[in-house]
């Protein structure tokens, strides 16, 4: 069960109010921010949030903006001095963006010394805009505290960090020789992920000689498509191996929140950890879920979630060193704006009958060639987890047969196998 972050009691949704008086947003600070170090106070009719924090560069500052993005999509920079920098947020409607902005929330950040920022508003504050100051404190606070071991911090968003070195310690080495079969995907993979990563230079000479303005082909983003235990998720730690690099395995229930707002916080916030990584991999799992097509009618919080993702592909791997790679099985629900940020979509079948003899070679060492040709025959459709699947349950049942007639435990023939095909029910 993943950890929940510091916005678990904000609001739900579509029944409830949008905006919190002062009283009420001053109770949910006090409950949020129990370390104090804030003022939250009204001065001359406007609610005003003041905080100030050490360690902050302009890089962070800059950065900051990203943060308020994720919950205020239209602002502009209205001052821009040294070690000064306000901003506004817009109307909703574009047509009108500047109509009543003496109404609309403001970001002051002061930094010739230590940070101080103010948030200014006249009028209550709604709930996107409570997340924002709570997201930049939090931001901040973490920059002043030193705290930059991405690992623990996407622990605690509840993903998974596959840190090849760490693997091969335990002896768990894996590499193309241990995914059997799909040597097309494999070659792939290889063009589009694993040499742009080992040996970058290349690709960036190629263009100088090519393009009139030299620029970067390296992948930013890869999609894998493919039916369920086709092997995306094993391949992905295959070039995490390959390659050196941490992959950051995000889980679907990591992300999702039914709480307002969280669910795109969560998934930015994912995205910012692993960019402190020097080089990674992010992997989304079963991204149709995050980010399903516009056409099809989106609520609210799937709109911001598929805004955030957006913003984030759009150059992330350039500015971080970040590749991303989504996995699908239902790449015809994908949003099109998203597809669009993909460099390459790799499809991984379900393997043929000479790629399923292979695929058993891993699992069924001790037959012959022409036995698990006649296996494979059988499963027909299977994926490669189907068929590890049959022979985990051909060997449990051996197991217990062989404990049951109190026999010596040898290895189980062709002949059990064909026998016990029509009680694995694979398909049912």
């Amino acid at each position: 069960m993943k950890k929940k972050g510091i916005f678990h009691i904000l609001f739900f949704m579509s029944n409830q109010a949008q905006t919190l008086d002062f009283f009420k947003a001053k109770e949910l600070f006090e409950s949020e921010l129990k370390d104090g170090g804030y003022q939250f106070l009204v001065e001359k009719e406007e609610l005003i949030f003041r905080f100030q924090s050490d360690g902050a560069g302009k890089d962070r500052i800059y950065d900051s903006l990203g943060i308020i993005r994720n919950y205020i999509e239209n602002f502009r920079i209205y001052n821009f001095e040294d070690g000064y920098l306000s901003l506004q947020a817009l109307n909703e409607n574009l047509f009108e963006p500047t109509k009543n902005l003496s109404s609309k929330i403001r970001f002051r950040f002061s930094f010739k010394s230590r940070l101080k920022v103010e948030v200014a508003k006249h009028g209550d504050l709604t709930t996107k805009e409570i997340q924002a100051i709570l997201a930049l404190v939090q931001y901040f606070r973490s920059a002043g505290s030193g705290t930059k071991d991405p690992s623990s911090i996407l622990t605690s968003l509840g993903a998974e960090v596959y840190e090849p070195h760490l693997e091969k310690a335990k002896g768990n080495a894996s590499g193309f020789d241990t995914v059997f079969g799909y040597d097309s995907v494999k070659a792939q993979i290889m063009e589009s992920l694993v040499l742009p990563i080992l040996h970058p230079e290349p690709f960036f000479e190629i263009t100088a000689k090519t393009r009139t303005k030299q620029t970067s082909i390296l992948p930013r983003a890869v999609l894998f498509e493919g039916e369920p235990g086709v092997g995306k998720t094993s391949m992905a730690k295959v070039v995490s191996q390959l390659c050196g690099v941490p992959m950051v395995y995000v889980p679907i229930e990591s992300i999702l929140s039914k709480y307002y707002g969280e669910s795109s916080q969560n998934l930015a916030m994912v995205f910012d950890a692993a960019a402190l990584y020097p080089k990674s991999m992010l992997f989304l799992d079963e991204i149709d879920s995050l980010a399903t097509s516009r056409e099809d009618g989106l609520f609210e919080a799937t709109r911001n979630l598929l805004s955030v993702l957006l913003r984030k592909l759009d150059g992330f791997a350039e500015k971080t060193g970040t590749i991303t790679i989504g996995a699908t099985n239902r790449k015809n629900d994908l949003d099109p704006a998203l597809l669009s940020r993909f460099d390459r979509k790799i499809f991984f079948p379900l393997p043929n009958d000479r790629e399923r003899t292979k695929i058993l070679a891993g699992y069924a060492k001790h037959l012959g060639e022409s036995e698990r040709e006649e296996i494979a025959k059988l499963l027909v459709g299977a994926s490669g987890r189907n068929l590890k699947d049959f022979c985990d349950f051909v060997e449990r049942r051996y197991v217990t047969e062989c404990l049951g007639e109190a026999k010596p435990i040898e290895i189980p023939d062709l002949s059990f196998y064909l026998e016990s095909f029509s009680d694995f029910g694979w398909k049912r």
